[in-house]
């Protein structure tokens, strides 16, 4: 008699970005060190979140996680207070956003004055192009290992993830086998919008991934606050 291929429950990832937030108005880096939280814009965006939730539309959730720096943490508390989510907040530090290491705090301007950037996108992904900061290898690598240390640990679970805009293209870059080298492909998720992704791994055929959607951000449509309406180009 053939073995009954072992079936994992899929873990079911609810990616959000963080709401505008304080660097990103005032155009500066926004590591550790300076980053400061949400603007007033930011907090409204991250209401209207909490709002959606609190139809019962987005299901339960089980876990909540949050990257470290201040913009996430402070969204990911707006929507569980908004909603009514019980949960404590993990804090996760390998959820952080792409760490430009001496960069933290100088205008984006400054860091084009003083760094070479116009084709950093077409260099060795392994090697960092600014002091302190990740490679584009290194950062793919340690939110991968995130989102698996989430995976194994809470098996079967619907997990919110209060992150950024490069850690959710990580996120799809490694759930569509994309290679760090990879530069054709550009993923810019609206602020505090939505990303699905569904993993699960069988004996049979192994770990794979799942999109259910990309960059729902429908709760800002026709606000204030939508993002179509934003320059938003920064993380």
């Amino acid at each position: 008699m053939a073995n009954t291929p072992k079936i994992t429950e899929p873990t079911r990832f609810i990616l959000v970005r963080h709401g505008e937030s304080n660097v990103m108005v005032d155009g500066v880096v926004g590591g550790l060190k300076t980053c400061s939280g949400l603007s007033a814009k930011g907090q409204q965006q991250a209401n209207l979140l909490g709002e959606r939730f609190v139809t019962g539309s987005e299901g339960s959730i089980d876990i909540v996680y949050s990257s470290p720096l201040p913009r996430a943490r402070e969204t990911t508390e707006i929507v569980l207070r908004v909603a009514s989510i019980n949960h404590e907040i993990n804090i996760h530090d390998d959820l952080e956003e792409f760490r430009l290491g001496e960069a933290d705090g100088l205008t984006w301007e400054q860091v084009r004055e003083k760094y070479e950037l116009s084709d950093f996108e077409q260099r060795d992904p392994f090697v960092a192009i600014i002091p302190g900061a990740d490679s584009r290898a290194g950062f793919r690598h340690r939110v991968g290992e995130a989102l698996s240390f989430v995976a194994q640990n809470h098996q079967g679970a619907t997990v919110l993830i209060g992150c950024h805009g490069g850690v959710i293209s990580a996120a799809m870059a490694i759930a569509f086998g994309l290679g760090p080298g990879q530069w054709h492909t550009e993923l810019a998720p609206d602020v505090t919008s939505i990303t699905e992704l569904e993993i699960r791994t069988d004996s049979e055929r192994g770990r794979r991934w799942k999109c259910l959607r990309y960059n729902d951000s429908a709760h800002l449509r026709g606000t204030s606050v939508d993002p179509l309406s934003l320059q938003d180009t920064s993380h």
